[in-house]
């Protein structure tokens, strides 16, 4: 059993925020902040690896308008947009889905800078062109 898919099928209870016929944002019940919100497609995808173009493009659309709500209708003018894909990156339900999690001045929120500074790796011009023809087309 999915909850989001239970979600979209009206099986769970959910605080819809926006819907359209392939995407739907709800509150997240356990929320990093005040207005935290998740965007699924309404179709079964576990991760970005098995959703074509056209939805993640519909995805992103929703993420936009949702962040519009938020400045909106709550003032808020800063936002991260996070997405886990696989267990090794710590998704923990297996349905795709992007989290806007809004931001405020001194929220305590520091997560991400501290992700980055802390964990910050030095590589020099031989590895990143390595990396660079390893990923290229």
């Amino acid at each position: 059993m999915c909850i989001f898919c239970d979600i979209v099928n009206n099986r769970a209870k959910s605080y819809k925020i926006y819907e359209n016929n392939k995407t739907l944002a709800f509150l997240d019940i356990h929320p990093i902040s005040y207005g935290h919100i998740l965007i699924i497609p309404k179709n079964h995808y576990e991760n970005i690896y098995e959703m074509d173009n056209d939805i993640l493009t519909e995805i992103i659309k929703t993420v936009k308008t949702v962040t519009e709500l938020l400045k909106e209708n709550m003032g808020i003018n800063a936002v991260n947009i996070i997405n886990s894909n696989g267990k090794i990156a710590n998704q923990t339900v297996f349905h795709y889905h992007m989290h806007v999690i809004p931001r405020r001045e001194n929220d305590n929120l520091d997560f991400i800078h501290e992700w980055w500074v802390n964990k910050l790796i030095k590589m020099d011009n031989d590895i990143l062109s390595e990396i660079m023809n390893k990923l290229k087309n």
